[in-house]
């Protein structure tokens, strides 16, 4: 109200303004031609005596000034100010008269009785009256616009109290529930809230995602934990129960065993997990060139292979692989590839880590050993979580190869299973090449 108050006065102040310039160019031209008609002898003509008392009246001012004899009635101190200023049609200035403001027009003209000489014509009026024109105005706005925004804020506070009732069936759907994380979001919600229903919607099925792959670790864990668990019971009751020390030693290399694998079990349920956690579904991927980083990952496990003995290759056709990923990810992937091939694979067996380009512009890691292999028919279903293939090595999980098929999905990378050549099973996980100069292609 206060701004709109303030544009009001402007306006009604411009108004005024331009009524009153127009009315003093009026008079300032029906005195100017007054004077062109009749003056002479410096005295003032009748028409323009009259003129001047109706602005006297008024309380104008008003000024009369000649080239050749300089002041020549009226308000001297508005002549002098006037004298330079006037033309051919009025000329508005303003000025400063006996103290007051004033707003002035001065016309210029010549004389029938001495075509040499030039007057100068100019009428003032104080600025007061043209305020308080403008003042009246806006006071007679005042009350209409209070009266406008009474009724606006009326309207306003009806509005928001009865739409504001839209939200009453969301709200009673999310007053209900309790585990429930269906979409609230239905016909009969406006599409006006459409927006916040389509946040929370979103919301519910980020939570509902974290709680189902919780629920999903703790199914996990059960499984593969139940069974070391009632062995560790029972070797360790068969220990206490025995008198025999060859028993009891046997008893807890059981225990010993069971611990291994439950721990192995344990470290693949957290990788697996760790895979599948929201934050490393949006993890920062940089580039990493797999001709450089691969031989290091695979020259850490050398040790183990070496005490193993098995045979641990790597074979690369290519002299730059770069690819988007994450080299805490790479790496729990290809332990996994490596600990899956190495179940597999007797002493003195074969395993080779081979990297490549692809004919479709890809970046191949492949991993290949001579172990017994999988059955065809089972080859689809490896990377399934728990599935391991009849007769595969004691100690297993059944998570390996599905933490790799998960790592893989991150990087926006396929998994593909086929027999090896070399007798086993091969692995094969393609890239989409970040920047790559592939040599040495294979046909």
């Amino acid at each position: 109200m206060i701004l709109d108050t303030g544009f009001v006065y402007y306006v009604a102040l411009r108004y005024s303004n331009h009524v009153h310039d127009r009315d003093l160019g009026e008079s300032t031209r029906g005195l100017a031609k007054a004077f062109s008609a009749t003056w002479s002898n410096g005295q003032l003509p009748p028409d323009a005596q009259q003129l001047i008392e109706d602005s006297q009246r008024g309380r104008s001012f008003y000024a009369v000034h000649s080239e050749r004899g300089g002041y020549v009635s009226g308000n001297e101190t508005l002549a002098r100010a006037s004298s330079k200023t006037g033309g051919t049609q009025p000329v508005l200035f303003d000025a400063i008269v006996n103290g007051a403001h004033v707003r002035a027009a001065a016309m210029t003209i010549a004389t029938a009785q001495d075509a040499t000489d030039r007057l100068t014509v100019t009428v003032a009026e104080p600025l007061h009256d043209r305020q308080q024109q403008a003042r009246e105005i806006l006071l007679l706005t005042i009350p209409v616009e209070t009266l406008l925004v009474a009724v606006l804020m009326v309207l306003v506070w009806l509005g928001v109290r009865f739409g504001l009732r839209i939200l009453d069936a969301p709200v009673r759907r999310l007053a209900m529930r309790e585990r429930n994380l269906a979409p609230i979001s239905g016909p009969d919600i406006p599409v006006e809230i459409l927006p916040l229903t389509s946040t929370i919607d979103s919301l519910f099925e980020r939570v509902a995602t974290l709680i189902e792959l919780q629920e999903r670790f703790v199914a996990d864990a059960a499984h593969q934990l139940r069974t070391p668990l009632a062995g560790l019971s029972l070797h360790a009751e068969q220990a206490l129960a025995s008198s025999s020390e060859q028993d009891r030693r046997d008893a807890l290399q059981h225990i010993q065993a069971l611990v291994t694998r439950m721990s192995r079990s344990a470290n693949q349920l957290l990788a697996l997990a760790r895979a599948q956690a929201p934050s490393h579904a949006a993890a920062q991927l940089v580039p990493i060139d797999l001709a450089m980083w691969l031989p290091e990952a695979v020259s850490r496990r050398i040790p183990e292979t070496l005490q193993a003995g098995i045979d641990l290759g790597y074979e690369a056709v290519c002299d730059s692989a770069l690819v988007a990923g994450e080299a805490h990810l790479l790496q729990e992937m290809i332990d996994n590839l490596i600990d899956n091939a190495l179940a597999q694979v007797a002493r003195g067996g074969t395993v080779t880590i081979g990297l490549r380009g692809s004919e479709q512009g890809r970046v191949e890691v492949t991993i290949d050993d001579d172990g017994p292999g999988v059955a065809t028919n089972l080859i689809p279903r490896l990377g399934e979580r728990f599935f391991r293939a009849p007769g595969a090595a004691d100690g297993g999980s059944g998570l390996g190869l599905a933490i790799v098929a998960r790592i893989a999905e991150l990087h926006q990378a396929s998994v593909h299973f086929d027999r090896s050549a070399l007798g086993g099973l091969r692995v094969a996980i393609q890239f989409p090449a970040l920047s790559a100069v592939i040599t040495g292609v294979p046909p």
